[in-house]
């Protein structure tokens, strides 16, 4: 039971593929001279698509966009006219006609060149516009807070770090030298220190005796 449900579901999806495939081949055969008008009129735009190498294919929907335009005129003259392949050919060989396909492809491709670099020239004028405001922005702040406000972050934590190591003894011998100092003002103030009654008290003042339990 369980391979028979599996099995429905590969034998819908099948039949379903060959309904579509047997429409697109009549409506193919009805449209052929459609079909033929748009193939050999989009030819610029499949070469955009085969000679631009960029991932998104930019040259390609530039192109095909603007010869999509140029075809569509005569793509309308064919539907509401004859829509027999004479029709389709006459058109194709017409010089008017190829000139208005192809030409609306040449523009596209004008379009695509020129229109990049005049892009990243707006958009460097407005970068050096922010910058410039940014800069007098910074300026108005170093006059109120000073200096280090335009100091990288980084910067300070390593000039306090540079500082503290310079404050620090570098070795053990000028440790002994702070503790030698340290131990010799102590002695200085022990003996500069006045002599008050507690201390005269403390001093002259006998032991009691102990007195024995007989």
């Amino acid at each position: 039971m369980a391979e028979k449900r599996i099995q429905q579901p590969v034998k819908k999806k099948g039949s379903l593929v060959l309904i579509f495939s047997i429409g697109f081949v009549v409506i193919l055969v009805m449209s052929l001279p459609t079909v033929l008008l748009v193939f050999l009129g989009l030819l610029p735009t499949f070469v955009a698509y085969v000679v631009d190498l960029s991932p998104k294919k930019n040259a390609a929907f530039c192109v095909g966009g603007i010869n999509l335009c140029g075809v569509f005129p005569f793509m309308m003259e064919l539907w509401t006219g004859e829509n027999t392949m004479s029709q389709s050919i006459d058109i194709l060989t017409n010089p008017y006609s190829l000139i208005v396909m192809f030409g609306a492809s040449a523009l596209g491709w004008m379009v695509y060149q020129s229109l990049p670099p005049v892009v990243a020239a707006f958009l460097t004028v407005i970068a050096q516009r922010r910058v410039s405001t940014l800069r007098n922005n910074q300026r108005n702040l170093i006059k109120e807070w000073g200096e280090d406000v335009s100091t990288p972050q980084e910067v300070i934590d390593l000039r306090d770090d540079v500082n503290l190591a310079s404050m620090e003894p570098d070795s053990d011998k000028e440790i002994e030298e702070v503790k030698a100092q340290s131990a010799s003002e102590l002695a200085a103030d022990a003996l500069t220190a006045p002599i008050t009654d507690d201390d005269l008290v403390d001093n002259n003042t006998p032991a009691a005796p102990s007195v024995g339990t007989g």
